[in-house]
């Protein structure tokens, strides 16, 4: 039920819940509302209401102990009566799982009113933390046990809209290949800071060789059509007029004779809505996804424990609905969710619009009518698709999959990027047990943001989501099926970053046999990225047998050092990966002339202080780099102290050259690496070729890691080569 000002939300068990707020609400925001509960009967002494958030929400945490500071939320029932409040997380609920609950010793009488100020400001609270991501109506379930051995009771559910905040930044997204004089479409939106479509009240002005002014409507985003005739890889570039939003420079374009048949298109195949534990109706969800993040395809993967038949129904429709060979491809899909002991998260996606439900639990499905179905175990899972039209993909989820249980004919796709965590731990894994997957990344997000998912205040996520790019035929769904079955694909941190890797006529996800070592082929390898290149890792297995480096190549070095760090605390999700960096870095010897960030992901972390001798931040890794860069006014005869509760650690920059300076260190994973840039960056586009020195007899997996100068990072799918036995 969807609130509007001063409204009375509900009546249900002789309870009224009304309202009192703006109905709309800007994302991260501070805000000032009301909710009142006032009964038409006596609450008996002991009654309890619970306030209840959805498990991805990231609105404020009510507090009580400083009324001049957001989120501190006044409670009153009247001076005749006690209260008692708490804030509390309860399984049960789930996916209702933030609770405010207040219990009422005395009860509360008839005609009485218990009201919640949220951003009181009678004592200076500037106001209440407003979640940081979109929402047609974003829920706060009002609930009512009236003793302590009675069932609760929903009385109402409040829904405001939440909606994009200031412009930030602008982002141009063209398709990675075009064909020479064809028009396609260029799509460019707005974001805020926390990453949702924003309003930017500026005309657009697209640069060389377009020369073209837009203006964005007011949903944030436009496509319109252009046309390059240039052959070779373009970046284009778009600059708000008169807004503080920087320019936008696309990814790279590249332009042939004829783009038929040899598409490279991007999607996320890994989120889900408010069916399952996330947020936005599916329709908002796919739209998302495809007119927002301006993707290709996606899937919906709920988990199943959470998914009623109904909601079955409705994600088979909105599946449908949203699909357009041609234009927008959906996979109809569900997250096998068992716990990692059974198996843990799998992902299954159907090739047609109706599939069968089968679940690992009814743990959250009131309608336990076909518990019959359930597959307990994964093996179960491989047991009851074996044969059948169904590709898994497998990954580290809220329960990461367990290896040691694969069955190749389905288990196609290992998924290496979230916003759980950067996990190439878990593609490792899969190689080292000589697992033949094609390497994908996702969102896995519960925001309703599919392609374009970010972490917020990191209440549940930790990194922006991923995406993965197909090379494709043609965008159809039997096109996409086939190619993601042929592991056709690989993965980025976010970024639409051109890879390709090819063995003579092999090419990503091909199996190849070799007769001897004379004849093993090179691999191929081209790189066009959205920033300069840093390194190429070639890599056999899970070692990397060769690196090349063109950041070292630069000639002339600058005032600029770049300090870096990465670590996961351990492999597993969110919970289990996050590592706190929280630190300062100390010069002596030089004074810092000026920082700035670098690869964070959220407006919550970041630089705190900067002075010119010393600079603090907030950041979070999980897997994935964090960093800043400092110019100095004589790096030669800098030394620098680095203190965080991972790693601390000293060193002279007069030693550090056009190679990085490492510090890791293991149990758990974590680095930190010192640069001094370049004054002239690297180029954005590497080509070259990798030999294996000394290939070994046997199976073994050949793939390419690129990083970018941003902290991006790509992951080829590998091609697979089969030495014979005593080949020479």
């Amino acid at each position: 039920m969807t609130a509007t000002a001063n409204s009375t939300l509900s009546a249900a068990a002789g309870v009224r819940v009304t309202y009192e707020g703006p109905t709309v609400l800007a994302a991260g925001s501070l805000a000032r509302f009301a909710i009142g509960v006032e009964a038409d009967v006596d609450l008996p002494p002991g009654a309890e209401l619970g306030f209840a958030r959805r498990w991805p929400s990231d609105w404020g945490m009510p507090q009580w102990r400083d009324p001049s500071a957001a989120d501190f939320v006044a409670i009153d029932a009247g001076p005749a009566r006690q209260l008692r409040w708490w804030n509390a997380r309860l399984h049960a609920w789930h996916p209702f799982d933030h609770i405010l609950f207040v219990a009422l010793p005395d009860g509360l009488g008839a005609g009485e009113r218990l009201t919640l100020r949220f951003g009181d400001d009678r004592e200076g609270s500037p106001g209440f933390t407003v979640q940081t991501f979109i929402e047609e109506e974003a829920p706060l379930s009002v609930r009512l046990r009236r003793s302590p051995e009675a069932a609760w009771t929903e009385l109402a559910t409040l829904g405001v809209r939440i909606a994009g905040n200031e412009p930030h930044r602008l982002v141009l997204t063209a398709p990675s290949r075009v064909a020479a004089g064809q028009p396609f479409e260029l799509h460019v939106r707005v974001e805020d800071v926390w990453g949702n479509p924003s309003t930017l009240g500026h005309r657009v002005r697209l640069g060389a060789p377009l020369e073209r002014e837009v203006t964005i409507p007011g949903c944030g985003w436009l496509c319109f059509e252009a046309t390059l005739n240039a052959p070779g890889f373009h970046r284009l570039s778009a600059q708000a007029e008169g807004a503080p939003a920087p320019a936008a420079l696309s990814n790279p374009i590249e332009v042939v004779a004829d783009a038929t048949g040899h598409l490279l298109c991007w999607g996320d195949l890994h989120a889900q809505s408010v069916i399952g534990c996330g947020a936005r109706a599916i329709d908002a969800y796919f739209a998302h996804a495809r007119d927002f993040a301006a993707t290709d395809f996606a899937s919906h993967q709920a988990n199943c424990f959470l998914v009623s038949n109904p909601e079955w129904s409705e994600t088979q429709a909105g599946t449908a609905r949203a699909h357009r060979d041609g234009s927008f491809v959906t996979l109809l899909g569900v997250e096998w969710s068992g716990a990692t002991p059974f198996g843990g998260d799998h992902n299954l996606y159907f090739p047609g619009d109706a599939a069968e439900l089968h679940r690992c639990t009814h743990e959250f499905v009131a309608d336990k009518s076909d518990l019959a179905t359930d597959l307990a175990h994964v093996t179960d899972v491989h047991e009851h698709y074996r044969g059948s039209d169904t590709l898994i993909a497998v990954h580290v989820g809220g329960r990461t999959a367990d290896l040691r249980w694969h069955e190749p004919t389905l288990d196609r796709l290992v998924e290496v990027h979230s916003t759980h965590a950067t996990s190439e731990w878990f593609l490792l894994e899969a190689l080292q047990r000589g697992q033949k997957m094609g390497v994908i990344a996702g969102s896995d997000g519960v925001d309703g943001r599919p392609g374009a998912s970010h972490p917020g205040h990191m209440n549940v996520r930790n990194t922006r989501g991923g995406l993965t790019a197909v090379m494709l035929p043609e965008l159809t769904r039997g096109g996409l099926w086939s190619a993601l079955k042929a592991r056709r694909c690989y993965a980025t941190t976010g970024e639409r970053i051109v890879l390709q890797l090819e063995a003579g006529s092999a090419r990503m996800g091909d199996e190849i046999s070799v007769a001897h070592a004379a004849a093993f082929p090179p691999f191929d390898v081209i790189v066009e990225g959205t920033a300069p290149i840093e390194t190429i890792d070639f890599f056999r297995d899970a070692h990397c047998i060769a690196s090349v480096d063109p950041m070292s190549e630069a000639t002339a070095l600058s005032n600029a050092i770049r300090v870096g760090w990465c670590g996961a605390s351990a492999p597993g999700n969110w919970q289990r990966a996050r590592m706190r960096w929280d630190g300062a870095l100390r010069v002596h010897g030089a004074r810092i002339v000026a920082a700035q960030p670098w690869a964070f992901d959220t407006p919550d972390e970041g630089l705190c202080e900067i002075g010119t001798q010393q600079v603090t931040w907030r950041s979070i890794t999980a897997g994935d780099w964090d960093g800043l860069i400092l110019e100095l006014d004589d790096p030669t005869k800098a030394e620098l102290t680095f203190v965080s509760e991972p790693m601390t650690l000293q060193v002279r920059l007069g030693d550090i050259a056009s190679t990085p300076r490492v510090f890791e260190a293991d149990s758990p994973m974590r680095r930190v690496e010192l640069r001094r840039l370049p004054q002239q960056m690297p180029a954005m586009g590497w080509r070259g070729c990798f030999k294996d020195p000394a290939p070994p007899v046997g199976s073994h997996a050949y793939w390419i890691r690129v990083r970018q100068s941003d902290g991006a990072l790509a992951w080829s799918t590998p091609i697979f080569v089969t030495l014979a036995a005593g080949a020479t």
